[in-house]
């Protein structure tokens, strides 16, 4: 039989279940995408910037046409998984183990679009680190270089002419985390504990940004790429396929059943202003 440990009392029905939540990178991309009739294009529709000018009196109010801008979007993202399942597992256990496996198969679609999205720092508008070129990387002598990391931040998307009560938001490396809690571990405030205690472990708030830790982060030498941008702009996504739309039919050449999901999505920059790219040492903290 192919499940050759399937024991009701043993057999662990999550697997990795408890990590299948929102993707990290989905919670900074914009879902607002006009689906084409074509059906093979997104258009993605964004009002175009206002202007302010001294008032005078003495002259005519001069009045702008309103405009927007229109970004066509190609889905870029088709993946899928496929499973057979004989029907000698069906009949040698009573447990529900297929769902195990179906959920896993949705979880690792929506991780590898996950990884995509991030892939998107190629595309920022901006380039983001401590001093000159010199990728970011806190050991555990220099984690006291975690303020200047945010006050820096803070001024790079300030001088981008981001909105200051916008929520703004890091996806970074898991070593970035371990940064932040070796620097507030001697730290008599309890600010910096609470946030991260309180908060969920791929997320949290620290610095005035909404932090979330991902492995996805791509890596490119010694470099590790994360991103900062604004809740619900930059990157935009949209989705054709659902991971959770799973098809199943019987085997014609084998006695079983067989499962697949598929996801087909697409994903962009539109507004690279409001995208950075931070570029850590792909060594975060070290000895």
């Amino acid at each position: 039989m192919a499940l050759s440990y399937v024991q009701q009392e043993l057999w662990a029905n999550t697997m990795q279940a408890l990590f299948e939540t929102l993707t990290v990178a989905g919670r900074v991309v914009n879902r607002n995408v006009v689906q084409d009739s074509r059906a093979d294009k997104w258009h993605i529709v964004a009002a175009s910037e206002v202007s302010v000018s001294d008032v005078n009196d003495a002259a005519d109010i001069t009045y702008a046409a309103l405009t927007d801008t229109d970004v066509e979007l190609t889905p870029n993202f088709d993946k899928a998984f496929s499973l057979l399942d004989l029907d000698t597992n069906g009949v040698q256990t009573a447990i529900d183990y297929m769902q195990t496996y179906l959920k896993r198969g949705a979880y690792k679609l929506v991780d590898a679009l996950d990884e995509s999205i991030l892939g998107e720092y190629a595309n920022a508008g901006s380039d983001f680190y401590l001093t000159g070129t010199t990728d970011i990387q806190f050991t555990v002598t220099t984690c006291a270089e975690i303020p200047v990391f945010f006050g820096k931040l803070a001024k790079a998307v300030k001088d981008l002419d981001w909105p200051e009560s916008a929520p703004k938001y890091i996806i970074a490396p898991s070593g970035f985390k371990e940064a932040i809690l070796t620097y507030t571990g001697g730290r008599e405030s309890a600010l910096g504990d609470s946030d991260l205690v309180n908060g969920r472990s791929d997320m949290f708030k620290y610095g005035g940004f909404n932090i979330g830790i991902s492995n996805n982060c791509t890596t490119v030498s010694t470099t590790t790429h994360g991103l900062c941008g604004l809740v619900g702009d930059g990157i935009a996504l949209g989705t054709q396929i659902s991971p959770n739309s799973i098809e199943s039919m019987r085997a014609e050449s084998r006695f079983g059943t067989l499962y697949r999901g598929r996801m087909k999505a697409g994903h962009k920059v539109h507004r690279s202003a409001s995208v950075v790219d931070i570029n850590f040492n792909s060594t975060v903290v070290g000895a």
